[in-house]
């Protein structure tokens, strides 16, 4: 009896495996081709101070520059997968001149100053002081920006020309570079 218990149970066994279904199996290999992407958005993008009274000049602190809605900072946002540093620059050493003035009207870029006025992107602020003259050498303003979406910043800039310069309007493009590490 034994026998034939074991033997049914072993036939039980083999039919119920082999009615299972078939089955296979493969795999899918994903691949993402990432690229070091880095990009910077300026919301506003012309800053300006206009120079129109004896107290303007005087002033040992110069005017800030404002945008035409009376904002004072420029604020900038950094978007990159890599942490990031970020300087500052002017495109020319000189100011353009627009203006009916003939002399007195080469203004050197420095007369143009920078402040970082906010990090919100983690790193340190690398200006060397509170104020820093504006040149066309590439100067540190962050390093150290850690990775990440809509890393925010501002800058601030103001002017000191003194007496020197004839009226007119006086233009420079200011450089900003944001380089991952």
């Amino acid at each position: 009896m034994k026998r034939f218990f074991f033997a049914f149970m072993a036939a039980i066994s083999f039919s119920i495996a082999s009615a299972q279904p078939a089955s296979d199996a493969s795999v899918i290999l994903a691949k993402l081709d990432l690229d070091n992407v880095i990009f910077m958005i300026p919301q506003i993008d012309f800053l300006e101070a206009d120079f129109d009274d004896a107290g303007d000049y005087l002033s040992p602190t110069g005017r800030i520059l404002e945008d035409i809605f009376g904002n004072q900072t420029s604020p900038f946002l950094v978007y990159s997968n890599r942490n990031f540093n970020v300087a500052i620059r002017s495109a020319t050493a000189n100011f353009s001149y627009v203006g009916s003035g003939t002399s007195n009207n080469v203004m050197p870029c420095s007369v143009l100053q920078y402040n970082l006025a906010t990090n919100g992107t983690g790193g340190v602020n690398a200006t060397p002081s509170m104020w820093n003259s504006l040149s066309t050498t590439a100067a540190p303003l962050i390093t150290g920006g850690t990775f990440g979406p809509a890393k925010p910043f501002s800058v601030k800039m103001r002017a000191i020309p003194g007496w020197s310069y004839t009226g007119g309007d006086y233009l420079l493009s200011v450089i900003l570079t944001a380089t991952q590490l």
